[in-house]
């Protein structure tokens, strides 16, 4: 059954399956000849950060244009928790689809090849936690009330990749990094982890106590 809903959501957004497949090729090809230096890097994460959200967004906004179709779902024989387990498998699902397409793409273009292994790592501490906190609001808020936070999360995304570039060259230079990077990336992960899990433990409650009549 949960296998079902994630299907669904995917239903959802087909029309825009293509679109954003297109965009994860493209956009990293385009910054090779644009922004060489950062290609890689800056490619990776915007695709991936702009995949996740807008594809949420979009079930988001579908499901808020028909509500008594959450109501008909909730009524069958299928649990709530299983609805809300699905909006972030769904959301992890796009992840590692973006981690496919941007190796197959890297193995193709070795300008890209300068992201190494830790930055899906962060990449995927960071969505963790922004998903961690953003799904659980818009489950008791509602979609109309958080879609700022999504158009904050993009103006915003030029200016923490900057930092977190220069973040980047510090941790390179860290001897500390250097000793004990594989406790730390290991750590990062299992903190990733951790935070979904609460995350949906919490948009679960909330959701089962919401009134869908």
């Amino acid at each position: 059954m949960l296998l079902q809903l994630v299907k669904k959501d995917f239903l959802i957004v087909k029309k825009y399956i293509l679109l954003m497949l297109a965009v994860c090729i493209i956009f990293p090809v385009f910054l090779i000849w644009s922004a060489p230096e950062n290609a890689g890097i800056l490619g990776f994460v915007l695709m991936t950060v702009f995949s996740i959200f807008m594809l949420l967004q979009y079930v988001s906004l579908k499901e808020t244009q028909y509500p008594k179709a959450s109501t008909l779902l909730c009524a069958l024989p299928i649990s709530r928790k299983y609805v809300v387990l699905s909006k972030y498998i769904f959301c992890i699902l796009i992840y590692f689809a973006c981690c496919l397409i941007f190796g197959i793409e890297s193995f193709l273009f070795p300008q890209l090849r300068f992201v190494k292994f830790e930055i899906p790592v962060f990449l995927f501490l960071a969505v963790s936690l922004v998903l961690g906190v953003y799904l659980p609001l818009q489950y008791k808020l509602g979609y109309e009330k958080t879609k700022l936070f999504f158009i904050v999360l993009i103006m915003a995304s030029p200016f923490v990749f900057a930092q977190s570039l220069k973040m980047k060259y510090s941790l390179d230079e860290s001897l500390l990094w250097q000793e004990y990077r594989v406790i730390m990336l290991a750590g990062s992960f299992i903190i990733s982890v951790l935070v979904l899990l609460v995350s949906s433990a919490i948009s679960i409650r909330i959701y089962k106590e919401a009134d869908l009549s």
